[in-house]
């Protein structure tokens, strides 16, 4: 059982993979205003050094805020399109 945590509601970005309760990797960038040039590598980043493949994952939670109105957009439909894509629940977390 392995999640995918995002977070970019700030100008920090932050991508974490948990597993069987444990941190298994995390990705901390001071991104600014690139959370949309940035995401994704930061996602594929954290998935490769926990030794998880997309298909291994069993949810994604992300957060809703509060924060930038922008940054939130992003990394709620990042996690949507990952959720829907692999079939797996979305959580939002405040």
């Amino acid at each position: 059982m392995s999640i995918l945590a995002i977070e970019t509601a700030s100008s920090v970005s932050s991508v974490a993979v948990a597993s069987e309760g444990k941190l298994r990797a995390e990705v901390t960038v001071e991104a600014g205003r690139t959370h949309s040039e940035t995401l994704l590598s930061h996602i594929e980043g954290a998935l490769s050094f926990a030794g998880v493949e997309r298909p291994m994952l069993t949810g994604v939670a992300v957060s809703i805020g509060p924060g930038s109105f922008t940054g939130l957009r992003i990394g709620l439909a990042t996690a949507k399109a990952i959720a829907y894509g692999l079939g797996i629940p979305l959580v939002g977390v405040p």
